[in-house]
């Protein structure tokens, strides 16, 4: 039965067609788009590790002339263009190639956003990716992995990838006796399965080593699947023998939006609104910041962009051209703690409009949303936007909105209401979370305290 939305505009509009490439696993690229509810959608992650402002320009007149102008940037720092057609995705690869944007085929081998400019990382990332690429790309036999198989080269810094999940990682420290590599698999740098701590020389043959195991499993084989002890005795190479001295798991990584020193130069993040901006906003934006003296943008997770170039007195005249295209500009945003797929209005699995929800959660209840908990507000139980457990997580389903705690979309439901109703929710969960904070407690202490259940009654209270 369809479910009817009112007061909110959140609810579903005319259904769309299903299809096979909506799974969880598959993973759009160029050569393999995936359907959804507005057309087909394309991954890009540029062979550079940042583009010109005109090259932004050059994706963002693409998007336009061959999609539907809609276009995002990921929670793990990857490109989407949307609303493309069978027809249309030749002429955007043809007009990628023609403005000298070249895109990486193959594994995702991802490296921390300021990598090679920071001077507070470990190493330079990007050399040693560079490496695992080429070597997973010439061996022989070729390896049957996971589309969606990612790896995570942390060299450290600022913008480290520590809570970044991975089926590889490799996290970088410092030794006595020089570099090393912890090797792990199936997690982010506090949650994965520690397989070995490897002088530099031996860590690309290790993680060698890792695929050929996944391979051997299988092609629809994840870290998750790896038995880490196994591994360890695969290996058999000594650990690295010197004392440690850092290694890059510290607290969770700063946000990128805002200001962050380069020795010299200044990077300043920029975030898009629930992860998604339009053709028009994204070219503004770029021409803006080029005539202001940006020279490069760098892709960077949860969503955002870093610019380069730009002299210290033009950060404000960017800072306002930001926030005039619809961009975030401060790390404090309530919208950053949640996660937002495209819900109903961009996937024909999506229930409700769940940027529309979002934004009826920041004007309800923002005192929640103080970053330390997230909110995920999934269109359904497939959860792509946010695939980890999050504190609270709204997930469209045929009946309404369902609710899950310190769970994933998939997981079990503790509360439903409809749609329409999403409103009285969130002010009533925000009003319990208001009534019992004590003074100088953030959002989730309180939430731990008074427990789910209390969560769970707020949010359906009179919904039956």
């Amino acid at each position: 039965m369809a479910t009817v939305y009112a007061a909110s505009g959140i609810g579903r509009g005319a259904p769309t067609p299903a299809a096979a490439s909506l799974r969880r696993g598959a993973c759009p690229s160029i050569a393999a788009p995936m359907r959804t509810g507005d057309g087909l959608l394309v991954r890009l992650r540029p062979t550079r590790i940042g583009l010109s402002p005109s090259d932004y320009m050059a994706i963002a007149r693409l998007a336009a002339e061959h999609g539907n102008g809609l276009i995002e940037v990921t929670a793990r720092g990857n490109l989407q263009i949307r609303g493309l057609r069978e027809e249309t995705v030749s002429k955007l690869a043809a007009g990628l190639a023609e403005a000298g944007i070249d895109l990486l085929r193959g594994v995702a081998v991802e490296t921390p956003p300021l990598s090679g400019i920071d001077p507070n990382e470990i190493v330079d990332a990007e050399p040693f990716a560079a490496a695992i690429r080429a070597a997973i790309a010439g061996h022989l036999p070729p390896l049957l992995l996971a589309p969606k198989l990612s790896i995570v080269v942390n060299g450290g810094g600022r913008l480290d990838l520590s809570d970044i999940v991975a089926d590889i990682r490799l996290d970088a420290g410092r030794a006595t006796d020089g570099l090393f590599w912890r090797v792990s698999v199936g997690g982010d740098a506090r949650s994965a399965r520690e397989v070995a701590v490897l002088a530099n020389g031996d860590a690309i043959g290790a993680v060698l080593t890792v695929i050929e195991a996944l391979h051997d499993l299988g092609s629809s084989a994840r870290g998750r699947d790896l038995d880490a002890n196994i591994l360890r005795q695969q290996l058999r190479l000594p650990t690295c023998s010197g004392t440690i001295l850092d290694i890059s798991t510290p607290p969770p990584p700063l946000s990128p939006i805002g200001r962050h020193a380069l020795g010299e130069g200044v990077a300043l993040g920029i975030g898009l609104a629930y992860g998604q901006t339009s053709a028009v906003h994204l070219g503004t934006l770029m021409q803006g910041l080029e005539a202001l003296g940006a020279r490069e943008v760098r892709l960077s997770p949860h969503r955002s962009l870093l610019v380069l170039g730009l002299a210290v007195g033009m950060m404000e005249p960017a800072v306002a051209l930001a926030g005039r295209e619809g961009f975030w500009t401060r790390a404090d945003e309530p919208g950053n703690a949640i996660a937002v797929c495209a819900g109903a209005s961009g996937c024909a699995a999506g229930h409700f409009d769940t940027k529309a929800a979002a934004d009826l959660l920041v004007a309800q209840a923002p005192d929640l949303l103080d970053g330390s908990l997230t909110v995920h507000i999934s269109g359904c139980a497939k959860g792509c936007a946010h695939p980890q457990a999050a504190a609270l997580t709204l997930v469209g389903q045929a009946g309404g909105v369902a609710l899950t705690i310190d769970a994933r979309a998939g997981d079990e439901t503790v509360a439903t209401v409809t749609d329409n109703a999403l409103g009285a929710a969130f002010s009533r969960v925000a009003a319990i979370i208001q009534q019992e904070r004590q003074h100088g407690e953030a959002a989730r202490q309180t939430f731990e305290r008074i427990g789910a259940s209390a969560v769970a009654k707020a949010y359906q209270q009179g919904s039956q």
